[in-house]
């Protein structure tokens, strides 16, 4: 008999947005995002020792991607003006 894999959850639509929204927010600091399947976590890394590059892993569901945005957000220390006004309050919520 064979396994069956698990159901993926249903997607959020909110939360749909709020992930394409963080995406190109995080592309308009400069810092290019790039959703890949590996085994990896996932982060905000130097390539060719120059340019930042923010690593999402494709299997992680998806708060678990939106998670590690705003926290990568946060460790860079990145201001709040140099986000959109409307992107705020949906990251306030998420914390």
């Amino acid at each position: 008999m064979r396994s069956r894999k698990p159901r993926k959850k249903p997607v959020n639509e909110e939360d749909a947005q709020l992930f394409k929204e963080l995406c190109e927010a995080v592309n308009q600091l400069g810092i290019e995002t790039r959703v890949e399947d590996g085994n990896f976590q996932g982060g905000v890394c130097l390539v060719e020792g120059e340019k930042e590059m923010l690593f999402i892993n494709k299997k992680h569901p998806l708060d678990k991607r939106i998670a590690l945005i705003i926290s990568e957000l946060k460790r860079m220390e990145i201001s709040e003006d140099s986000l959109p006004k409307e992107l705020l309050p949906k990251i306030a919520k998420w914390f």
